[in-house]
């Protein structure tokens, strides 16, 4: 025989199973913060927003150079928000550790989950610290003076030199230039670390440590007028630079591109920083020279 449930005796069911679903637990796992995170960034930065603004890339710069007596940092998150970060170095007397920008680009944001708490997800720039105690004890590579001048005169004697020349001639045609600013040179007097030193103890040449700046040489020669950021420079090569009438700015890695405008050169071979992307949420210089990126998105940006 069939039945029929009475219309009150249907409601008290959903009822129940209604209270029975809100009893259970609410179950999140695997990667879904980090989901939220990447997915609001990308909907910022296809609304327009900036991941680096000359404004805050400036302030970091001015907080770094206080470090000292500065107790926490302040990073701005490209949601507008910001962040304070404790300075380990505040009111230390003798600091063994340096403030460094750490870049977070665009697909570290969206694609590639990183490494810190949650709360730096927004974060396009960040606190890194490097340890300044072996620079302390090394000395320049020996010869480098000589090394200087040898590769100065190749270079000005080369074809490379003169088809680069021939080449920003026609590039800059009648566009203004008021300066050339340049990325990731490389430095011109530290000596390789020891696992070089030992891989190429044998060396034929005279002086084998010269074959290591030999590529980062050969950048700064090809930067005719500069204002460089380069926070790796030690002491000598800062004062080579600076004879040749050049400026080294943005010692902590984000200065530097506050000196970028319309009317700039970027000369940027092998920065570790995302140069390109950075330019361009800042600036439209008359012209970019930059390594060929390949598709491997890990490696080149």
């Amino acid at each position: 025989m069939s039945s029929v449930k009475h219309s009150s005796d249907l409601g008290e069911s959903v009822q129940e199973d209604q209270g029975l679903l809100s009893l259970q637990p609410l179950l999140e796992y695997g990667r879904l913060p980090w989901m939220r995170s990447s997915q609001r960034a990308a909907d910022l930065y296809n609304s327009g927003a900036k991941l680096w603004t000359k404004d805050d890339l400036s302030d970091i710069e001015r907080q770094f150079s206080q470090c000292y007596t500065t107790k926490n940092f302040i990073v701005r998150r490209v949601d507008g928000t910001t962040v304070q970060i404790p300075n380990p170095m505040y009111g230390v007397a003798r600091p063994i550790w340096k403030p460094r920008v750490k870049f977070q680009e665009y697909w570290t944001l969206v694609h590639s989950e990183p490494d810190g708490p949650l709360e730096t997800y927004y974060c396009s720039y960040l606190v890194d610290w490097r340890n300044q105690t072996h620079r302390q004890f090394e000395m320049p590579i020996k010869g480098y003076k000589l090394a200087l001048q040898e590769k100065w005169q190749l270079w000005n004697e080369s074809v490379t030199c003169e088809s680069f020349k021939k080449h920003l001639r026609e590039l800059l045609g009648t566009r203004k230039v008021n300066k050339v600013v340049c990325f990731g040179l490389g430095d011109l007097t530290a000596r390789p670390p020891c696992w070089w030193r030992i891989q190429n103890n044998n060396s034929v040449n005279k002086e084998p440590e010269i074959g290591f700046v030999e590529g980062s040489m050969m950048q700064h020669w090809a930067a005719l007028t500069l204002a460089d950021m380069d926070p790796q420079f030690t002491n000598e090569t800062k004062e080579i630079v600076r004879l040749k009438g050049f400026e080294i700015v943005g010692q902590y890695g984000a200065g530097g591109f506050a000196e970028v405008d319309d009317e700039t050169v970027v000369f940027s071979p092998f920065a570790q920083a995302p140069v390109a992307q950075i330019i361009a949420d800042i600036a439209r210089p008359a012209i970019f020279i930059i390594r060929r990126c390949d598709e491997n998105l890990d490696e080149d940006w």
